[in-house]
């Protein structure tokens, strides 16, 4: 039986966790760098979610498993626990199954698969909110048993209602290294995309697809909406 390869052209800038993680190279991250592989991340699964027959379940998406090129481009690795969605008489509504052996790394599980085994599409969109989280932070996604996801409670709808409030509360949030040079107007709608992917509900997730729109509006995307 022939054994499958990926071929990746070599990731000089190693992986998205370390770069965020080293204040020095963290400071060659610009905006527009950081926009880029964010894009090329949402590109990559909305590929296998939605032009891939069938659908690819990533099942593994981290920033240790986001490499980046000489030019920052970033390409997902890790697909040793991707799986397919294939369609059965058991499968639920909105191809939704069932595991029972817990794989991948905390942090960036959702919590229907944490709690229930529940596995879908949907996981990869809460794991990929987790990343953007960490472009525009630094912030690691689980930390002293603190997640990540729960740094973007001031971004709820009460708060919301007191912009300034919430537009400062961002600040603090965004990476430092970043020293304020980016659209505040930009972070925010990424900050609160970021928010809907990682939903408790996955039914209130957006897909890849409702990923890709978004961002258009703020990054200049490939014409690969279906």
């Amino acid at each position: 039986m022939t054994t499958p390869y990926l071929v990746f052209e070599y990731a000089d800038n190693g992986c998205l966790r370390d770069c965020l993680s080293n204040t020095k190279i963290a400071e060659e991250l610009t905006w527009e760098k950081r926009m880029q592989i964010l894009s090329d991340v949402a590109v990559g699964l909305h590929y296998i979610h939605h032009y891939t027959k069938p659908p690819y379940l990533h099942r593994n998406v981290t920033s240790k498993n986001v490499l980046l090129t000489t030019d920052w481009r970033a390409k997902i690795s890790g697909f040793k626990l991707a799986k397919p969605i294939t369609r059965n008489e058991d499968m639920k509504q909105n191809d939704i199954y069932h595991e029972s052996l817990m794989m991948g790394k905390l942090g960036y599980l959702a919590p229907e698969y944490l709690r229930f085994g529940l596995v879908s599409l949907k996981v990869d969109v809460f794991a990929f909110g987790i990343i953007l989280l960490e472009l525009i932070s630094a912030k690691e996604a689980l930390v002293d048993g603190c997640l990540l996801k729960d740094s973007v409670d001031f971004l709820s709808n009460d708060v919301l209602e007191d912009t300034s409030g919430c537009v400062e509360k961002l600040k603090e949030f965004m990476d430092p290294t970043l020293e304020g040079n980016y659209p505040i107007g930009d972070a925010l709608c990424l900050a609160l995309l970021a928010k809907g992917c990682v939903e408790e509900d996955p039914h209130h997730r957006p897909t890849m697809n409702d990923v890709l729109k978004a961002l258009s509006r703020i990054v200049l995307l490939p014409s690969c909406l279906t």
